[in-house]
């Protein structure tokens, strides 16, 4: 018997999960290419739930995770996803954005990103794999 290419929602290269703000989903597909170490961490780490945070065209949301710098970058674009390392925060970008720190990518948004247009300090972000 043949395996499918696709395994729930694993691939060989990228993983979907699911950021779930404001009583709405956007799936999210986390790239290893991109930083198979980081992306790792995210997903021994799952589920991910904390309180909103936004600044320069971002929400994000601070949690434990301990990865260092992999592969950085200093500019995203919208729908981009990207860790903070030294604050240990997950970064969804919203608009254009040109952090001052470099911070790792690690995948993009799938969905509708404006959803997080509606997010304010405090709402609660959660991050977990979509069970089939």
């Amino acid at each position: 018997m043949q395996r499918s290419r696709v395994l729930d929602n694993r691939t060989v290269s990228y993983q979907r999960i699911v950021l779930r703000a404001k009583g709405a989903t956007i799936p999210l597909r986390l790239k290893r290419h991109l930083a198979p170490r980081t992306v790792r961490v995210i997903l021994q780490s799952l589920p991910i739930r904390g309180n909103a945070h936004s600044a320069g065209g971002m929400v994000y949301i601070n949690t434990e995770m301990d990865s260092g710098i992999e592969r950085g970058r200093r500019s995203f674009a919208s729908g981009d996803v990207a860790f903070l390392p030294g604050q240990r925060c997950l970064c969804f970008f919203v608009g254009d954005g040109a952090p001052g720190k470099p911070m790792t990518p690690v995948g993009t948004m799938d969905g509708d990103a404006s959803i997080l247009d509606a997010v304010r300090p405090g709402d609660v972000l959660e991050i977990y794999e979509e069970t089939p």
